[in-house]
């Protein structure tokens, strides 16, 4: 069995793999630093496969007891060098500059554990589904975690797409500076469209997020919440921040919005915070988001050494800081996504701006 595999998806099943034997992961302060004090106990983890009857793998013995979805053992698993093992296909990933590549070592323990794909099910709700017990409750809940590495370098929170576009009206613009704005071709062009735009007289004024979808999940945010992320986009690409932190700071500080709905910094926080956590928790541009998290349990992140930890219910706020400080806007492809130029919409002039949230490396 060959098979190959970018890094994030080799760390999705590293992660699987580390559960397994460690049998818990430790909660995460808002740098990724360990808690000592919290942790989560799995006791079952299950994996759909494409094409295959999903497994529940039982960790509550010394042993991993893999059994099928009518409860029946298939397997008994037991590998005192599954920890080496561990190790030796954690600095593989680390190691490769391969977009894809192919581990030795990780598959012949996929067959040892009877997985048949690196990746759970796709259409599954999360990357792992397990049982978890509450040490303070002393229940055992089934819970779904998203997975998440920093091995590749900066992962996206949110991805580009046309999806993602901001239309804004551009005012007091003659029409006859479209084709000479559109002509700048500098490596910040869109920065430098924006200044050409301005010092032909125009400012470009919100107009709408053309995709009903993603208006509509970030209404659920706030009603007025697609101004405040289109004010901030506006900011990024006039050179004026980067990180979402100084970005949301900028957005406090903007006296247009202070006299209109008078909210303070903190009620901008908390507005940015919960949008970021619903991108990382199951929100995505293009379909009608319920309100509900995809995966529901937490989020798990494969550090650049080799820990995995989580985020869950104990430690949200912690969850909330490690989003907000640790994110930042990003240009895309203007041709790609279709931002970034000059156009016509009748007699309206429309200018549209791209979003995209990368976690900083």
């Amino acid at each position: 069995m060959t098979m190959k595999a970018n890094k994030g998806e080799w760390s999705e099943f590293y992660a699987f793999l580390k559960i397994l034997d460690e049998k818990k992961i430790f909660a995460a302060d808002k740098n990724l630093q360990i808690i000592p004090d919290k942790f989560l106990v799995f006791q079952n983890v299950f994996r759909a496969e494409t094409g295959q009857d999903p497994k529940r793998f039982d960790l509550t013995g010394s042993e991993i007891v893999i059994l099928d979805k009518d409860g029946n053992t298939i397997k008994t698993f037991s590998d005192n060098a599954l920890s080496t093992k561990i190790i030796t296909i954690f600095n593989k990933i680390k190691a490769s500059d391969a977009t894809t590549f192919e581990i030795t070592e990780a598959t012949e323990v996929m067959s040892d554990l009877l997985c048949t794909r690196i990746k759970a099910d796709s259409h599954t709700k999360a990357d792992i589904e397990a049982e978890v017990l509450d040490r303070i409750t002393d229940t055992v809940s089934p819970l779904g975690f998203s997975v998440k590495s920093i091995l590749g370098g900066a992962s996206t929170l949110l991805n580009a797409g046309k999806t993602t576009n901001f239309v804004f009206e551009v005012k007091g613009l003659d029409k006859t500076h479209i084709d000479s704005i559109n002509a700048i071709s500098t490596r910040s062009k869109v920065q430098d469209r924006i200044k050409a735009i301005h010092a032909h007289g125009g400012h470009l004024i919100f107009k709408n997020v053309p995709r009903r979808e993603f208006e509509s999940n970030l209404k659920k945010i706030d009603t007025i919440f697609p101004i405040f992320i289109a004010q901030m986009l506006l900011d990024f690409f006039s050179g004026k921040a980067i990180t979402v932190f100084d970005l949301t700071n900028l957005l406090s500080a903007n006296t247009d919005f202070l006299g209109e709905y008078g909210l303070s910094y903190s009620d901008y926080e908390f507005k940015i915070k919960h949008f970021l956590q619903s991108a990382a928790l199951g929100m995505v541009p293009s379909k009608i988001w319920d309100g509900f998290t995809k995966a529901h349990g937490g989020y798990i992140v494969v550090r650049n050494d080799g820990v995995v930890v989580c985020y869950h219910l104990y430690n949200r706020d912690e969850f909330l800081s490690y989003l907000y400080e640790n994110t930042k806007f990003e240009s895309a492809s203007t041709n790609r996504h279709e931002y970034g130029h000059l156009y016509l919409d009748g007699h309206k002039i429309l200018f549209n701006l791209n979003l995209q949230i990368r976690f900083i490396k």
